[in-house]
């Protein structure tokens, strides 16, 4: 099941850190959708009717369903959809995420459930994802990957190395002295 995966030395690891490390790292909110119902007036044409009490039904139901239409695959859905388009059988994954069958059977059956990040990293590392594609990912599970904080950067260095093996990641965090992204 797993192959000749790409391996990172300690080397080439620091060298990314020092490359890559922003000790204030600002991370820029997006604008919420929910940002509307807070303060309507600043984003909807006839802010009166929304300022006072005299909502109209129509277009109250009209924002909620603009709101509802942005709303996203949750991480375990969007992770079932990845596993479907990369042609890949479901244990395939889990096992390559160095991840066992009944928490994966968890991740599955509730589509709210919400993953350690090394849990939604291993996940995305087993499923061969970009950076971009693993920050979606994780995103949906309510995590980012911070140029401020080296563990991050380990990640990212073998992501953007194509360094797809978890199992060599985890060894890698546990040299740099931390926790590995899964404990099977």
């Amino acid at each position: 099941m797993v192959g000749k995966e790409k391996t990172l030395s300690k080397e080439i690891i620091d060298e990314y850190i020092q490359l890559n490390f922003k000790a204030n790292f600002d991370i820029r909110k997006k604008k919420s959708y929910f940002d509307i119902l807070k303060r309507p007036e600043l984003t909807i044409t006839g802010r009166r009717e929304f300022a006072g009490s005299n909502v109209s039904s129509d277009k109250l139901q009209y924002l909620l369903s603009k709101i509802k239409s942005k709303i996203e695959l949750s991480f375990s859905e969007k992770l079932m959809e990845l596993i479907k388009e990369k042609g890949k059988k479901p244990a395939d994954i889990y096992k390559k995420a160095e991840v066992d069958k009944s928490l994966f059977s968890k991740i599955k059956s509730d589509k709210d459930y919400h993953p350690t990040k090394g849990t939604a990293l291993a996940f995305a590392i087993a499923l061969h994802l970009t950076l971009e594609e693993t920050q979606d990912l994780i995103g949906r599970a309510g995590y980012a990957l911070s140029n401020s904080v080296e563990r991050d950067l380990i990640v990212q260095c073998y992501i953007e190395s194509k360094a797809y093996n978890v199992n060599d990641l985890n060894g890698k965090l546990i040299d740099y002295g931390y926790d590995p992204l899964t404990n099977k």
